[in-house]
């Protein structure tokens, strides 16, 4: 047994002052901890006396230091033949103090809370405890029909809950998302018919911000802007055709895994802030997919640290998580990255996530065919001859044909501000290059990039 980020070692009750400052840094980190009197800091017993009075004592300092106040529970129990006290701590109601300071745990340290720290405990337990639950504008009324019967019908087929009929308030009350006839604030933004929830689509010609080749904007529910937004990328993705076994059948390959890309849209959905304006968000760049939440990860832990430990996820809307788990787009609470990161590996696509104050974004890496030859060698020398590079009205023109690949001359002026001869020129060239080929007739055919 060892010191960690959820117990502490202490030798006698002189040390009670430190004790209390544990209780705060771990009930902060982690709404629970456990402190052993009796022990040195490796683990070893250390004798001293314990009486009734010094249970009493133990008790009595954490009523008067810890606030808001907790109930402990203080026992003792027989460590090597010596009697230790061992005192366990719960709070869900963070940020607690000991003697008016707040603190965190950092492996088996305790360190004071910085203001910005403390403010964002603070902001973010606000919005736990009161932004599902509050009523919001729109009532059982404004409840799109529509997701609301998808969503009964898929929860009821994967077993995860009962048939309560096709009877809208029954099933919004059984889900906890009425106030009487009022939508609550998690009701709304799953299943309001007045577009709640914002979603910013694009594609972009290359890795920066800058040549757009298709933008979009969608307005509606939670439901509604995941179906749209996994719709957007499969239509923008790349997919390449393998033969079956059978050498007759076809099999289509996305360039990432779609149950991945899934995933992580749900997961910028279910865990997504909602009281602050920024906007869900979808970008195509040439080199990788980027999606976009508002509001930081909502975890004290990284990303990356759900896929190598079994932690606790915290749920920052669990209203909503447990709706998208009813109806299996949420297959189980905290396994979501670690399938994300599972699934991407299997197929050598790299992740990549930014954490910052008021957003999260998860990016999916690709091949830039921006930068890339047929033969998936950069542009350079290849057996002693040099590639010519594809030039920026290329890459815009091969990037709209991977988009839309049935696009015509005349579309193709009109997308790219340019003339049909110099779409004609460019359509040469890049066949000069093999990295499109046409596939039928000028009328009904259509372009494949390679």
């Amino acid at each position: 047994m060892r010191e960690d980020e959820y117990t502490e070692f202490k030798r006698t009750t002189a040390e009670l002052n430190e004790a209390m400052i544990s209780i705060s840094s771990m009930l902060n980190k982690h709404r629970q901890g456990r402190i052993y009197f009796g022990l040195k800091n490796d683990g070893t017993p250390y004798k001293f006396t314990i009486t009734g009075s010094t249970i009493r004592d133990v008790s009595r300092k954490i009523f008067e230091s810890i606030r808001p106040q907790i109930v402990p529970t203080v026992g003792t129990e027989v460590i090597e033949g010596n009697e230790v006290i061992v005192v366990d701590v719960h709070g869900e109601d963070v940020p607690y103090s000991a003697f008016g300071k707040y603190y965190v745990r950092t492996a088996d340290e305790d360190r004071e809370l910085t203001p910005g720290e403390l403010r964002k405990i603070m902001v973010g337990q606000e919005y736990a405890e009161n932004w599902e639950n509050r009523t919001s504008n729109d009532t059982i009324t404004d409840v799109d029909a529509k997701t609301l019967e998808n969503f009964a019908r898929a929860a009821v087929q994967c077993g995860r809950m009962p048939d309560y009929g096709q009877d809208s308030r029954t099933i919004l009350s059984k889900l906890g998302l009425l106030n009487g006839d009022s939508l609550t604030n998690a009701g709304k933004f799953l299943f309001s018919k007045n577009h709640p929830v914002v979603l910013k689509m694009a594609v972009f010609a290359t890795e920066h911000k800058e040549t757009f080749l298709d933008i979009a904007r969608e307005e509606g529910n939670i439901f509604q802007l995941i179906d749209a937004a996994v719709g957007y990328i499969i239509k923008n993705i790349r997919w390449r055709v393998e033969m079956e076994g059978d050498g007759i059948h076809r099999k289509e390959i996305p360039e990432i895994p779609i149950d991945a890309l899934r995933e992580a849209v749900v997961n910028s959905f279910a865990h997504a802030r909602y009281d602050i304006p920024v906007r869900h968000e979808i970008d195509i760049f040439s080199d990788r997919i980027a999606i976009i939440n508002p509001g930081p990860f909502a975890n004290e832990f990284e990303p990356i640290e759900f896929v190598n430990r079994d932690l606790h996820s915290y749920l920052r809307n669990e209203t909503i998580a447990h709706v998208l788990y009813l109806c299996k787009d949420i297959e189980a609470f905290g396994s979501g990255i670690r399938k994300i990161y599972a699934l991407c590996e299997q197929n050598s696509v790299k992740i990549r996530y930014t954490n910052m104050e008021k957003a999260f974004t998860l990016e999916f890496s690709r091949v830039d065919r921006n930068k890339t030859s047929l033969f998936g060698q950069k542009y350079g020398k290849i057996n002693g001859y040099i590639n010519d590079p594809v030039n920026k009205l290329e890459q815009e023109v091969l990037s709209r044909l991977r988009a839309d690949p049935g696009l015509t001359i005349a579309e193709l002026a009109i997308r790219t501000g340019k003339s049909p001869r110099t779409i004609t020129r460019v359509l040469s060239a890049l066949k000069g290059k093999e990295l499109i080929v046409r596939d039928g007739s000028n009328k009904t055919g259509y372009w494949e990039v390679r």
